[in-house]
């Protein structure tokens, strides 16, 4: 379902919505825009549907391959659909400073001219495969793959954490090289 927003939300049955973070919940800084806020909105809905998903991480010698889903259709479009737009950042090198941002995932975005991305939908997720000839954006890709897995596990606690780890706000990309 979607309300007048937009915003994709579960029946009522179910006892929570699918993005529960509502307006003014967040302060931007540093120029965030508004696809910023909505990305952030988007893993919002998924670490409050964490228990809804699976995930598998298999490291690779150059890399990793994941493969995360949820028997439940509307949680794998928000899977799908922010792995598509994760995508499209990383290949542009563009970091929009998201307020659970871990050095693994600016590093990513900093080398993002060195990571090969091969993403594969499946009837309930994607398979991502992540490779790179750099052994430390392999680190970096392996670290990040971990660190998704533990918000997966741990849902809103974890991304609480990761948020206070950086201060609690949107953060100020790094300057492009």
């Amino acid at each position: 379902q979607t309300g007048d927003s937009g915003e994709v939300q579960q029946p009522p049955a179910h006892g929570r919505t699918m993005n529960p973070m509502g307006p003014g919940m967040m302060v931007m800084h540093g120029g965030q825009d508004s696809a910023a806020m909505a990305q952030m909105r988007d893993i919002h809905a998924l670490f409050a549907n964490h228990d809804r998903m699976t995930r598998t991480v298999t490291k690779l010698p150059d890399g990793i391959r994941t493969v995360t889903e949820s028997n439940d259709p509307q949680v794998a479009k928000l899977i799908t659909d922010h792995v598509a737009s994760s995508r499209k950042q990383v290949e542009t090198g563009i970091d929009p400073g998201l307020p659970i941002e871990s050095p693994a995932l600016r590093a990513i975005y900093a080398h993002y001219d060195k990571i090969v991305t091969t993403v594969e939908a499946t009837e309930k997720g994607v398979v991502v495969v992540q490779t790179s000839t750099d052994p430390q954006v392999v680190a970096a890709l392996q670290q990040h793959a971990a660190e998704v897995t533990a918000f997966i596990n741990d849902g809103m606690a974890a991304m609480h954490k990761a948020m206070m780890k950086n201060g609690g706000m949107m953060q100020r990309p790094p300057t492009p090289r």
